[in-house]
Order: C-alpha cells, then sequence, then structure tokens
C-alpha cells in the first residue's frame, strides 16, 4: 500500500539497462525485434554517457516509446521474474523527460491479469504499484493514475484484505493528494467512483455509497442533467433507499444532480421527498399508485420488504420527534407504524439501535419515554417546537430559581435570628456573671461564737 516515500536504486547506465530489458522482452516473446528497434537510437546516448555530456532526454524518450510499448509482454513473464523486470522499466522511465508521459500505460499493463500467477498476480501488481507510487514525490500528479490502478487490481481480485490496508490512508490522505494533484472534476470523480467499486466488491456498502456521494458532488450544476450525471445520481439515490443505515438523505438533496430527476425521474424524487420528511402512510399511498418495478428501470424492484421498514424507523423517529409530552403510548405506536401492539417494543428497540432516538420504554404503563429523538428535517416548524421546549424549560428553571431564592432569604434569616439568639444568650450569662461577682465582693458580718 503507499506509504512514505522512496527511491529505486539500480546500478547501471541508461543505454545499458536498456539493452538489458529489451534483450529480456525478446527473450520472453520468442523474437529478436525489440533490440534491433533501439539499438541505432541508444549509440548516440552511448556517446553522451561516455563523454559524460549532458544527456539527450529526447533520445531517451524516444528509446523508451519503444521499451514501454513492448512492456506489456511482462505480464506473461515467470512469476519471480516480475517485480525486478518492472522495477527496472520504473528506473528508465524515471530518466525521461516526463515520466507522466509512461506511467499510466504501465498502470494500465498492471491493472491486468498477470497470466503467469493467476493466484498471486494481484499481489505482485499491487506490489509493483506500490513501488511506482512510493517513488514519486508528494505532490506528482502520476500517484493519480497509480492509485487508479490500485484500486482497479483491488477490485477485479476482490481482495478484503488489500481494501482493508488501503482504506486507513485513504481516509486520512485521500483529501490531501486530491488537493495536491490538481485534479479536474471529471478525474476526481472517475476516482471516487474507483474506490466505490472496489469498497462493493469487498462488501463495505457504506464507504462506498460515501465515495459515489463524492463522486456527486464534483458534477458542476451546468452538467446536472446530462445523462452521466443523471445515472449515478440514480445510482446513488437507490442505494442509499435500500441501505438499512443510511437515514439522512441531506447530501442527496444538497446535489444538483439529484435535483435534476425531479424532472427526469419525477417517481423517484418523490419517493426521495417522502424518505427525507414523511410517513408511513404516505409511503404506502405511493407505492399503491406507482409500483416500485415501474421506477427508473426497477433500480428498487427488489427493495420492498427493505423499504418499508426503513419507513417505520423513520415514522417511529419523527413521531418522537414532535411529541410534546415526550410520551409516545404504544397504542399510537401500532397505530402510527400499522403493526401488532405486541411488536411496538420491538420496533422501537430497532429504532433505538438505529441511533434515531433514545429513550426508555415503560411496559408497566405501555409507554415509551422520548429522551431524544433526530429530525429528519429541520425547518420553521421544527424552530417553533424547539421555541416552545425553550420556553417550558425556561419557566421550569425559573420556578427552580424561585425555590432556591426562597430556601437562601429563609435560610439567611434563620441564621441571622440563630446568631441574634446566640448573642441574647451569651449576654444573659454575662450579666449573671457580673451579678455573682459583684455579691462576692461586698463585705461579709461574720459571727463569732465565744467558747
Amino acid at each position: 500500500m503507499p506509504a512514505p516515500t522512496n527511491t529505486l536504486l539500480i546500478e547501471g547506465s541508461f543505454s545499458e539497462l536498456a539493452e538489458e530489458f529489451a534483450q529480456y522482452i525478446d527473450t520472453i516473446r520468442k523474437e529478436e525485434t525489440l533490440q534491433s528497434e533501439i539499438a541505432p537510437l541508444l549509440q548516440p546516448i552511448r556517446q553522451q554517457e561516455q563523454s559524460e555530456g549532458e544527456p539527450d532526454l529526447k533520445q531517451r524518450d524516444e528509446v523508451l516509446k519503444k521499451l514501454v510499448g513492448a512492456a506489456t509482454a511482462l505480464n506473461s513473464a515467470p512469476e519471480k521474474e516480475i517485480t525486478p523486470s518492472y522495477n527496472l522499466l520504473i528506473h528508465l522511465i524515471q530518466q525521461s523527460s516526463d515520466a507522466d508521459v509512461f506511467l499510466p500505460r504501465i498502470c494500465t499493463y498492471l491493472a491486468k491479469p498477470i497470466t503467469t500467477s493467476p493466484q498471486f498476480g494481484p499481489t505482485l501488481a499491487i506490489s509493483i504499484l506500490t513501488t511506482i507510487f512510493n517513488t514519486l514525490s508528494q505532490n506528482d500528479s502520476s500517484r493519480y493514475h497509480v492509485l487508479l490502478a490500485i484500486v482497479a487490481v483491488i477490485r477485479q481480485s476482490g481482495s478484503g484484505y488489500a481494501f482493508e490496508a488501503l482504506k486507513p490512508q485513504l481516509a486520512t490522505q485521500l483529501p490531501t493528494w486530491l488537493t495536491a494533484w490538481e485534479l479536474d472534476d471529471e478525474e476526481a470523480r472517475k476516482l471516487h467512483l474507483a474506490i466505490a467499486d472496489a469498497a462493493t466488491a469487498a462488501g463495505d456498502d457504506e464507504l462506498a455509497q460515501s465515495h459515489v456521494i463524492q463522486a456527486l458532488q464534483t458534477i458542476p450544476a451546468a452538467e446536472s442533467t446530462k445523462p452521466a450525471a443523471r445515472d449515478l445520481a440514480v445510482r446513488a439515490l437507490a442505494s442509499a433507499l435500500r441501505r438499512p443505515t443510511v437515514f439522512d438523505f441531506t447530501p442527496l438533496t444538497a446535489s444538483d444532480a439529484v435535483q435534476s430527476l425531479r424532472s427526469s425521474d419525477s417517481s423517484l424524487f418523490e419517493l426521495l421527498e417522502i424518505f427525507t420528511a414523511d410517513t408511513l402512510d404516505a409511503y404506502d399511498a405511493f407505492v399503491g399508485s406507482t409500483p416500485l418495478a415501474s421506477i427508473s428501470g426497477g433500480v428498487l424492484a427488489e427493495a420492498g420488504e427493505a423499504l418499508q421498514t426503513k419507513m417505520r424507523l423513520l415514522t417511529l423517529t419523527s413521531l418522537a420527534a414532535s411529541t410534546p409530552s415526550r410520551s409516545l403510548p404504544y397504542d399510537t405506536i401500532a397505530s402510527a407504524l400499522r403493526v401488532p401492539a405486541s411488536d411496538v417494543e420491538m420496533w422501537v428497540i430497532d429504532t433505538i439501535r438505529a441511533g434515531l432516538v433514545e429513550g426508555r420504554l415503560s411496559q408497566l404503563r405501555s409507554e415509551f419515554l422520548v429522551h431524544r429523538a433526530t429530525y429528519r428535517v429541520f425547518g420553521e416548524k421544527q424552530w417553533s417546537e424547539i421555541q416552545g421546549r425553550l420556553m417550558v424549560w425556561r419557566r421550569s428553571l425559573e420556578g427552580v430559581l424561585s425555590v432556591i431564592r426562597s430556601e437562601r432569604e429563609r435560610f439567611l434569616r434563620e441564621g441571622i435570628q440563630a446568631v441574634a439568639d446566640q448573642d441574647a444568650k451569651t449576654g444573659d450569662k454575662a450579666r449573671s456573671g457580673d451579678r455573682r461577682r459583684a455579691q462576692a465582693s461586698q463585705p461579709r458580718e461574720v459571727e463569732v461564737v465565744g467558747e
């Protein structure tokens, strides 16, 4: 997998290594044509190398055109010789005037099957491509083609291990790479879709959906009505509706391409609006008049049960968010979801697991006590609800503050009174002591009794 940049070191002059590579290709192809083709091109290069003059990069490029054009034969080389052969070719390409001219073609070869190693071919290809990626500077746009080839090999091989190894760098480095490579919208979209396909092949539907959304975001408004944009929007929307863990449709509604479906695929867009803000009643009414199999070429034909399940979870979420008392009776939930009362707790638990609500079930009182609920849309109505709840909290806090203030005043009064009483007791004791001392100091008459 891509790692910090490193250097590939191979000894020998350009002419020597080019001749060695051509000889090897002729050996694989069992013909001696490539050596004879490059021999006259190498002669002036040898003279420059012997005189230690400045290399003629254009002359090298002419040689490399021949070598790279014949390098497709490397995919049929013996397994143990494939990696060193490609490393030699990469070293030669790095001595050209513009490696970007040749590297995309090499990546194309490596993205194809290595016929002599069906089992380990993908691993070899990924290893060679990683070497190419890491020998390029971080800002080199050629890395884009290399990464595309790596992702293509992973997708074709279905290697979950290889994809798991790549995922951390996609999460942390991909945004930096995209900025450094200065890709246009089409190139960025191609890369995001390639990653989405590889993620799907590896079974990571969540990451796949994320990159499909990012691909959608690269479509400018001026191109949002084109067939390619429409197809991507349908793919993204159908995937989001089918996937059981997607409940936030805001990234989709913010896309110009998805908004264009309002006219090109009105039924699919109407379904999006229902899942964005409506309830099970609206969904059932829609399905009753518009069969899923008839929507956008049948992209949701097999998703009926999954869509209804998701719609029930979203309906319960809306109930929990809109109830003023924060208490939902089981009967209310059963009626809104059209399920037996005995199944209410199961649906509440599923909605909690989906992260849409938080609360506590009370079997004794047959109600769901809502602690938190996710707003599916946030507009004027939701602001009004929040304002109302804030007013209730404000009044509650004012009541609490009033009680605290009263208790504080009572405490102060009682404290002052206690101090006063203590002072009074202290003063009484002091006066009583003074009287006793005064009495003790007065002369006393002593009666003397004689014998």
